[in-house]
Parts: C-alpha cells; sequence; structure tokens
C-alpha cells in the first residue's frame, strides 16, 4: 500500500511537470511568432509608405516613323576608259573647280614604260659626263702631240734624216686617226643625250593630253558611296512628291574606291550639298491636326535625344495617314552617307513636375496626390494634368509662392493649392488615408 501510494505520486508530479512543459512551449511559440510578425510589420509599412521626392521633369509628346533622306546630290560619271586616281578623301568637304579624281587613258600605260626606258638612259649618261671630260682632256693632248710630232718630222726631212721622217710620218697618221675618233665619240655622246631629252618632252606632252582630270561642278561633300537611289529620291523632285512616293525601296551599295579601272559612263564620286537636306516621312494623323505646311518642328533621329530644328515644306493629309517632307540645314554631315532614318517628331513638351502615375488617384471628383507635409501628416494635394508617358505624369507647378492652379469643377473655374517641388509623394496613393501620421 505505502508502495502504490508512493507511486501514485510520483506519477502525478510527473504529469504536472508535462503540462508545465507544454505550456512553456506553447508560450515560447507565441512569443517568437510575436516578434517575427513585428519585425514584418514596419517592412509592409515601408512599401505601403513608400514616397518620392517631387523634381522638374519633361515629358514629350513623340509620335516615331522611318524617314527617307533626300539630299542634293551629283554623281560623275566617267568621260573615257582608264584607271583611276582619286585625290580626295572620303567625306572630305570640297570647294567649287578642285581636282577631284584623274583617269588615264589606255594608251597613257605605253607611255609610261617608254618614258621610263628613257629616264634610265639619260641617267646613263649623265652618270657618263666624266668620261666626256676625259675625253676632251684626250682631245687636248693628242693635238699637242700632232704639233710636236709634225715638228720632229719637219727636222728630220731638212737634216736629211729619212728613216725617221718616215717613222714620224707614220705616228703622225696614227695621231690623226684618234684625233678624229675622240670627236666622234664626244658628239656622239652630246647627240645621243639631246635626243633623249627631246624624246622626253615629246612623251610628256602626250601623257598629258592622254589624262582627265575631273573638277568639282559644285562646293559639297565627297562621297564613293552609292546605293542606287540617288535619282529616284532627288531634291529637285521635292515639290512634286506626291504619298505614293514614299516607299522603302531596297538599297544597292557601291563602293567606288574599290574600282581601279572604270568604264566610259560608269560613275567614279558624288557631291552632295552639305547645307539643305530634306527628309520624307509618313505617320498616322491622329494627333497631328496642328502641324502644317511653313511651320517649324523638333524632331530627333535614331537614338540620338538632340532636337534638330527642321521645317514643314510639304504636307498631304489623306484619310488616316499624314505624308510629310521636313527641310532641314544642320547635322547633314553626320547622316550624309544614309538613305533611311529612324526620325521621332516631337509633338509637344511639357514641362513640371514629374511623379510616378500609380500615385495619383481621385477624391472628391478631384484628382490629386497625398504627400507627407514637414511634420509627416498626410495631405490631399490637388494636381493638374499635363502629359503622361509609360509609368511617369507631368503636372503643373502652379503659379505663385503658394502654386495655385485652376482646375474646372462641375463646370466652374476654381482656385486650389497644388504640391510644390519637392514635397513627399506617396507612390502608393490608393492604400493612404489623409490625416495619418507617417514617421
Amino acid at each position: 500500500m505505502i508502495i502504490g501510494k508512493r507511486w501514485s505520486n510520483v506519477s502525478r508530479g510527473t504529469k504536472k511537470k508535462r503540462i508545465k512543459r507544454k505550456r512553456f512551449r506553447i508560450t515560447l511559440i507565441i512569443i517568437v511568432v510575436s516578434y517575427i510578425f513585428s519585425r514584418m510589420i514596419p517592412v509592409f509599412s515601408i512599401g505601403i509608405h513608400k514616397t518620392v521626392i517631387a523634381e522638374a521633369g519633361v515629358i514629350e509628346d513623340i509620335v516615331s516613323s522611318k524617314g527617307i533622306v533626300i539630299k542634293d546630290e551629283f554623281v560623275y560619271k566617267s568621260e573615257t576608259q582608264g584607271t583611276v586616281s582619286l585625290l580626295k578623301q572620303e567625306g572630305e568637304k570640297v570647294a567649287k573647280g578642285v581636282q577631284v579624281a584623274r583617269i588615264n587613258r589606255a594608251e597613257g600605260s605605253t607611255y609610261s614604260n617608254e618614258l621610263e626606258e628613257i629616264n634610265r638612259q639619260i641617267e646613263i649618261l649623265k652618270k657618263s659626263s666624266d668620261n666626256k671630260e676625259i675625253l676632251n682632256e684626250d682631245k687636248n693632248k693628242i693635238h699637242d702631240n700632232i704639233a710636236s710630232i709634225i715638228d720632229e718630222l719637219q727636222n728630220s726631212i731638212l737634216s736629211g734624216n729619212y728613216s725617221d721622217a718616215l717613222i714620224h710620218r707614220d705616228t703622225l697618221l696614227m695621231t690623226i686617226d684618234k684625233q678624229q675618233l675622240v670627236a666622234g665619240q664626244n658628239s656622239l655622246m652630246s647627240n645621243s643625250l639631246d635626243n633623249l631629252l627631246e624624246r622626253k618632252n615629246e612623251i610628256i606632252k602626250n601623257m598629258e593630253s592622254s589624262k582627265h582630270v575631273s573638277y568639282a561642278p559644285k562646293s559639297g561633300i565627297i562621297s564613293y558611296q552609292l546605293d542606287g537611289l540617288e535619282d529616284i529620291f532627288t531634291i529637285s523632285k521635292i515639290n512634286d512628291y506626291e504619298s505614293s512616293d514614299y516607299r522603302l525601296i531596297d538599297v544597292n551599295k557601291t563602293d567606288l574606291t574599290e574600282k581601279n579601272i572604270v568604264n566610259f559612263g560608269e560613275p567614279v564620286y558624288k557631291i552632295i550639298d552639305n547645307f539643305t537636306w530634306y527628309i520624307m516621312t509618313e505617320v498616322d494623323s491622329k494627333g497631328m491636326d496642328k502641324l502644317e505646311e511653313g511651320k517649324t518642328i523638333y524632331i530627333k533621329i535614331n537614338d540620338d535625344e538632340r532636337k534638330i530644328i527642321s521645317r514643314v515644306v510639304r504636307l498631304v493629309k489623306e484619310n488616316d495617314k499624314c505624308f510629310i517632307i521636313l527641310k532641314l540645314t544642320e547635322y547633314f554631315h553626320e547622316y550624309y552617307n544614309e538613305r533611311y532614318l529612324d526620325i521621332h517628331i516631337v509633338k509637344n513638351t511639357y514641362e513640371g513636375l514629374i511623379i510616378p502615375s500609380k500615385s495619383i488617384i481621385e477624391k472628391d471628383g478631384i484628382k490629386g496626390v497625398y504627400i507627407k507635409d514637414i511634420s509627416g501628416i498626410v495631405k490631399f494635394r490637388p494636381i493638374k494634368i499635363l502629359a503622361s508617358h509609360n509609368e511617369h505624369t507631368i503636372v503643373s507647378k502652379g503659379a505663385g509662392l503658394n502654386s495655385v492652379i485652376e482646375l474646372e469643377i462641375n463646370g466652374e473655374v476654381q482656385k486650389f493649392n497644388t504640391m510644390q517641388m519637392y514635397d513627399e509623394v506617396f507612390v502608393n496613393g490608393s492604400k493612404i488615408k489623409e490625416g495619418l501620421i507617417i514617421d
């Protein structure tokens, strides 16, 4: 009985300990969960209460299309057959009358070979000029020898020494023959050099007459790149183009610098006027009501953010399309060899405060945003939307120190104080309540 009672007490104590441990675990779990939850609340709060600083910004209303470049370009075609020498670099600006290319006719190569041989012979004779001087010295010596031999011959005859006289006679005859030989060689050398120089001058004249030099017919940019569309899109037709002429034709590019020989009528180079150029394009007529001939507009080309001034010189509106020709006078040197460009017509430019589009809400029929003032209180500010593009919107800065805007409410114009630059704007406007205090 004692043992049993003791066992019963032990069993009861063990049960109480188990219950305490279980309660401790539950309490610990609650504490951990509460801690985790308490750490998550600020994270959610940060996402909901995220703000951005309102700053000055610009949104452009742009319509994009493919533009066809129309240039004032003159293609020079060869007036003869022969080898080409290009005298100017690709893209170089030249004045009217400057030599651009020289074409050597086929017979010029024969003259060139003969001239080369004559120059070689002239050099040989020039190097032999020392020999001529030697010949002159020999001529003088022979003359003196002849005089000396004649004196000896006369003395031998006067003295009656006829055997010596015969010897002096033979010596005299040999010396006279040598004198004639030297004189002939000297004369031959002189005649040969004179003949060669005369022939050289004749060849040079013939070669000059076999060359055809092309001079720039006008000032502009030199180009050796052809695309085969020079006669299709030309400045001479600028007033005659219609919407049906807007066609993106495949180009057939040719590099004229790769040609060493040209035939009659083949292109050699082209000169492009670098002052005025045109772009033909076609866009949707929607939103182009304000566009008219004579109006100056801005465009952007390809991925360049630079705005280029252009003037509308031709405008044809048919159905839902708008055919346009623009005149430009800037930056042509960057696009002189292009035929097609991606162009972006800037219809309007809006400047104001830029904010996220999703921050905009509507309250009591008025569009606005929630801002956090200096005390951290959430306040509603009406806005006047100027333009929107994707995720951003430009709103009016308002007028005066209080940034006043005018809005039409139920047919009546009313004034409101709008947001200001550097205000903290809540990004998730739909999840914010006015009057909240945000630390």
